[in-house]
């Protein structure tokens, strides 16, 4: 199992092939390429040349033998009462699917509207999308999303049951269509909804994670170990559909919480953390 993390936060202290050549000297397998401000102001892929900038990766990164196993893309792709975000992200999101195919990632993790049903997130964002996606060669990873209710408290969302996660897939083209579990999102939402739970019931619907930790409450997006998740039912349903995709970490706020002199190595403990739990994953003790 290739073992990959998120360009973000690296990317903005060394600009993304520095985070790149980083993530590569670290060990890292692969990488996770972060394209999720497009649609905002200072965006590198936002300007003019974003081809070309995107072709440059691609050609530095191969130079390093290092691969891009996928993208996370811009989000939300609906914000109430903003028409002018409306209007334009999904000519964001088509550049994101390209984008993707220029540095040769396979998946774009694309985030559903957290409380439309699988019918309008399949109507209002994905099917949309499903020509270019064809035209790119680019899956989209659909991911778990929560909310809050009027105490604040973490409830389900957008497929973050069991059921609701398959019904968005049964609507969408598995040719074209995966599904991304965020670990974190799922542990958020009380004893009725897990990982292992989702994990188990998507089966080879599976394509892509996001690896993170948190206290069960809130979406910390810290690392494995520094929360409560219980991290070995993860490995078991893992192990049991015989996932076949990356192990992929989007632990960015346990790397942000350091000071920039030690990102570098905030990162590379997030590698040695996750050798060590891929090797809990293909380990049946």
């Amino acid at each position: 199992m290739k073992l990959s993390t998120e360009t973000y936060p690296l990317d903005l202290q060394l600009g993304y092939r520095g985070a790149v050549k980083a993530l590569k000297e670290i060990g890292f397998d692969c990488y996770d390429l972060s394209i999720f401000d497009l649609g905002n102001e200072g965006s590198l892929f936002g300007e003019a040349d974003w081809r070309e900038k995107a072709l440059a990766l691609r050609k530095y990164a191969d130079s390093l033998g290092m691969e891009c196993n996928q993208s996370h893309g811009p989000y939300p792709c609906y914000k109430p009462n903003d028409k002018k975000w409306n209007a334009e992200i999904f000519d964001w999101c088509v550049r994101a699917l390209e984008i993707t195919s220029l540095v040769g990632g396979k998946i774009c993790v694309l985030h559903p509207y957290h409380t439309w049903t699988p019918k309008e997130n399949a109507e209002r964002i994905y099917l949309p999308l499903l020509p270019y996606c064809k035209k790119f060669g680019v899956k989209i990873a659909v991911e778990n999303m929560w909310s809050r209710d009027g105490s604040g408290v973490a409830i389900p969302a957008a497929c973050n049951t069991a059921e609701d996660f398959l019904a968005h897939m049964a609507l969408l083209d598995p040719e074209y269509f995966c599904a991304c579990v965020d670990i974190g999102h799922a542990e958020m939402v009380g004893k009725t909804v897990s990982a292992a739970q989702l994990i188990l019931t998507l089966g080879d619907r599976l394509g892509a994670l996001h690896v993170h930790d948190n206290d069960l409450k809130d979406d910390l997006h810290t690392a494995p170990y520094c929360g409560k998740i219980d991290w070995e039912s993860i490995f078991a349903a893992l192990r049991r559909i015989g996932y076949g995709g990356e192990f992929t970490f989007e632990a960015d706020g346990f790397v942000n919480a350091f000071p920039e002199a030690l990102r570098l190595d905030a990162t590379a403990f997030l590698y040695r953390t996750g050798k060590y739990m891929v090797g809990r994953i293909q380990s049946a003790d």
